[in-house]
């Protein structure tokens, strides 16, 4: 279960880096998973420190650059024993050799090109490849393959405390966008279908903007 989350909202476009704890006593004490490192490594580690967080997993709800663009720097800083990058399989591309290639195309595409060009630098390939049902180690965190604004974009859901990780597929007042060349319309409405059918007191803390519920959504 998960007994604490803190929010830092990084970059140009407000994205936002979640650091998560378990409730599980047998994690060790200060340990947790970074969510989605998008921009300024410094801010994050700041953030990290006040809040007396040690990162043993970073995850990504998908590969976007706005919701990596900081990996390089962090990594650079921390170096010794890193922690594993886990992402989808089939957002994979996002990182490593294949990396620029494949967010050149995303921001041509949607007409930010300056956005790439103004956070590019080469990204780590990832460690960890999940899959939908995967459980993100020491936190209970149940992965959700909700494709649609990438094909590999998932949420992360914590049944016992009605926590979801929306990434870029559900915010408040809104869904992701789906003009990306390996988006999908159709797999983002079955993907909110698939959101919609969990308890309507789930807290939903989404890639960008504030949190909000199911329910709240639900009645839009």
């Amino acid at each position: 279960m998960i007994s604490r989350i803190e929010r830092l909202r990084v970059g140009p476009i407000g994205e936002n880096v979640y650091a998560i704890q378990s409730g599980d006593s047998n994690e060790a004490a200060g340990r947790g998973i970074l969510v989605d490192p998008g921009d300024d490594a410094d801010a994050i580690l700041r953030f990290l420190a006040e809040k007396g967080i040690i990162v043993f997993l970073i995850v990504l709800t998908h590969g976007h650059l706005d919701h990596t663009a900081a990996l390089p720097d962090l990594l650079a800083q921390w170096k010794g024993d890193l922690p594993d990058i886990a992402i989808h399989r089939l957002d994979a591309a996002y990182l490593g050799v294949k990396g620029e290639a494949t967010n050149k195309e995303l921001f041509d595409r949607i007409n930010a090109a300056g956005f790439f060009h103004g956070l590019w630098k080469p990204l780590p390939e990832p460690t960890i490849l999940l899959t939908d049902g995967d459980i993100v180690p020491g936190t209970g965190l149940r992965v959700l393959h909700c494709p649609g604004h990438s094909a590999g974009s998932i949420c992360l859901y914590d049944s016992e405390s009605a926590t979801l990780i929306s990434g870029d597929t559900l915010f408040r007042d809104g869904v992701g966008r789906t003009d990306g060349p390996d988006s999908d319309p159709a797999a983002l409405q079955a993907s909110l279908i698939r959101l919609a059918a969990l308890p309507p007191d789930t807290t939903v803390f989404p890639g960008h903007g504030p949190r909000t519920t199911i329910r709240r959504e639900l009645s839009r």
